[in-house]
């Protein structure tokens, strides 16, 4: 566009003796009307195609939306992957045992017994001192 519209309002200045921004929004005037006229003509050329049974395939925009909705796919699947990682990591952290090697777990009918029992057997008061650190216990 730009080194059409450059060199039309060159040769307007040069030949028809036009002020600079004169022959600039000439050159470029006449430019949109051409470019407006081109597209009528592939539009209309596209309708008559469609018409006689042309099949045309995704364009350039429709492409670019698939590769990127793939490309945002595989991420979302490897940012997943990353989250469970980190989970896992974090859930075994303090213990060096996975969630299902956890000695105490909230689904366990006999936790809440188990820790009762703990609890009276550490000293310093009737329920047993609180845990203030050592081993994690997973609910």
């Amino acid at each position: 566009m730009s080194d059409s519209v450059v060199q039309r309002q060159r040769w307007l200045m040069v030949n028809q003796r036009l002020p600079q921004a004169e022959a600039y929004d000439k050159a470029r005037k006449e430019f949109y009307k051409l470019r407006h006229r081109e597209d009528i003509q592939r539009r209309v050329a596209k309708e008559e195609a469609l018409m006689v049974g042309a099949k045309f395939g995704p364009g350039p925009v429709e492409i670019g939306m698939q590769l990127e909705d793939e490309a945002y796919e595989a991420w979302r699947e490897w940012a997943n992957k990353e989250v469970e990682t980190l989970k896992q990591m974090s859930a075994s952290a303090g213990t060096g045992l996975d969630e299902e090697d956890a000695v105490f777990s909230s689904n366990d009918p006999g936790a809440e017994d188990a820790l009762n029992e703990v609890g009276a057997d550490l000293p310093k008061s009737k329920q047993g001192q609180e845990a203030l650190g050592g081993a994690i216990v997973h609910p």
